[in-house]
C-alpha cells in the first residue's frame, strides 16, 4: 500500500468514526424524546375518560345532597367513594378554591364579579369544582370573583 492510500484510509476512518459518533448522539436524543413522550402518554392517557366521569360525579354529589332517604344517600356515598378513589389513583385532583383565595386564571374561570372594593381579584364563591391530572387542568373551577367595580 502506498503512503497516499494509507493517509486516505486514515482520513476516511476519522470521518466514519465522527459520523458514527454523531449517529449515536442523535440516537440518544431520539431515545430521550421518545421516553418523555411515553411518560406523557402514560400520565394523560385517561384524560378523555375522566372528562366523561366528572359530570357523573357532579350529578351524584347533587343527588346525594337532595336525597331524602338514608338508604339512597348511603348508596350514593359508596358509589362516590369508589369513583373518587379511582380518580385519586389516576392522579386526578380537585380544584376547589377557598373563599378569598387569590384568583388564578390557570386554575379558575371567572363567571361572575362581586363588588368588594377592598378585596379585588379574590375567589368569592365556587360555582363548580374543577379538576386536573398532575399539572394539566381538565376543567377549571367556575368561580365568582371579587372586583373593585
Amino acid at each position: 500500500m502506498k503512503q497516499k492510500d494509507v493517509k486516505n484510509l486514515k482520513k476516511e476512518n476519522i470521518f466514519l468514526k465522527k459520523r458514527c459518533n454523531d449517529i449515536m448522539i442523535e440516537f440518544e436524543k431520539i431515545k430521550k424524546r421518545f421516553s418523555i413522550e411515553n411518560e406523557k402518554i402514560k400520565k394523560y392517557s385517561c384524560t378523555n375518560l375522566i372528562k366523561n366521569i366528572i359530570p357523573i360525579v357532579d350529578s351524584l354529589e347533587i343527588t346525594f345532597r337532595n336525597a331524602l332517604d338514608q338508604n339512597t344517600k348511603d348508596g350514593i356515598s359508596i358509589t362516590l367513594k369508589i369513583i373518587k378513589n379511582n380518580l385519586k389513583k389516576n392522579n386526578v385532583k380537585k380544584i376547589n378554591p377557598k373563599k378569598y383565595e387569590k384568583f388564578n386564571p390557570f386554575l379558575h374561570q371567572a363567571i361572575l364579579k362581586i363588588k368588594k372594593p377592598k378585596k379585588p381579584n379574590l375567589v368569592f364563591n365556587v360555582l363548580q369544582k374543577g379538576y386536573k391530572i398532575a399539572d394539566k387542568v381538565i376543567r377549571p373551577a367556575l368561580v365568582s370573583v371579587t372586583s373593585e367595580y
